[in-house]
């Protein structure tokens, strides 16, 4: 099993699911909420991953490295799935706090990803590979930690595994100030990972730099409603973190992803 049949194995499992839709009440209709995704791959024995354990600036204590979720792993699959036109523009075009597209939307989308994922996996394990998924695996943790940003009080998540690192790690992008992920498909997206035991070749980074991508045009700090952007360039966790919880007790979920729709990076790689 090589690459190329990883690739066609999750097109076909993308193609025929019939959960990529949400309906949305309001306008009564129903729209597309994932797009295909971008998919890398990475060396579980990669020295990237005992650098994301050993450096708490990047996880720190508690991140298990690929070898640590599983005995014998030897490579790590990641996917990232763009949100649809149909879910980006109604939040980007609306000044509402949040859409109804976004609050069904994201949270559907991000379920959708770890529920292909799984697909992926039984059918592996079936051809016998050992596969495991962190993020639904329980083992899985995160801490909050105290620290600061640019001289101002901040939080820092230290986690058992990371997707947006896996994803650096894997070749499909690098990180922008508002901390997600750009791909070549931008930065609107949700991730989901696999690691196995069977070996697939590592995807070739083309980035040297963990902000290569971003082009630091500062325009998700202007679209940030929390004012999360901290004089560090970077978003400010603590602030963003209670502007989720804000959204999620007076609007019933969703979150806000405003650092993620109407940026330059928002479904392309702004640095080409």
């Amino acid at each position: 099993m090589n690459n190329t049949d990883i690739r066609e194995m999750f097109s076909e499992i993308f193609r025929t699911t019939t959960e990529n839709t949400i309906h949305l009440p309001e306008e009564n209709v129903d729209v597309p909420i994932l797009e295909e995704p971008v998919i890398g791959f990475a060396s579980a024995s990669d020295p990237l991953f005992d650098e994301l354990k050993n450096n708490p600036a990047a996880i720190g204590e508690g991140y298990m490295t690929p070898k640590e979720w599983l005995d014998n792993a030897k490579s790590v699959i990641v996917f990232f799935f763009p949100y649809t036109e149909d879910i980006r523009s109604r939040l980007a075009n609306s000044d509402k706090i949040i859409t109804e597209a976004w609050k069904y939307g994201y949270p559907a989308g991000s379920a959708l990803a770890q529920k292909l994922a799984m697909k992926l996996k039984e059918q592996l394990e079936e051809a016998g590979l050992k596969v495991v998924n962190p993020v639904t695996d329980p083992r899985m943790g995160r801490t909050i930690v105290p620290g600061e940003n640019g001289g101002i009080e901040d939080i820092h998540f230290m986690t058992s595994w990371s997707t947006r690192h896996a994803g650096y790690v894997a070749g499909i992008g690098t990180f922008g100030m508002n901390r997600h992920i750009i791909t070549e498909k931008g930065t609107c997206g949700s991730i989901a990972t696999l690691i196995t035991n069977q070996e697939f070749t590592a995807t070739e980074r083309d980035y040297t730099g963990i902000y290569d991508y971003c082009i630091q045009c500062g325009q998700c700090g202007v679209n940030c409603p929390a004012k999360a952007m901290e004089p560090s360039g970077l978003r400010n966790l603590k602030k963003c973190s209670e502007y989720g919880a804000y959204l999620r007790e007076h609007y019933g979920g969703g979150g806000c992803g405003r650092c993620m729709v109407g940026v330059p990076c928002e479904h392309r790689n702004p640095s080409r």
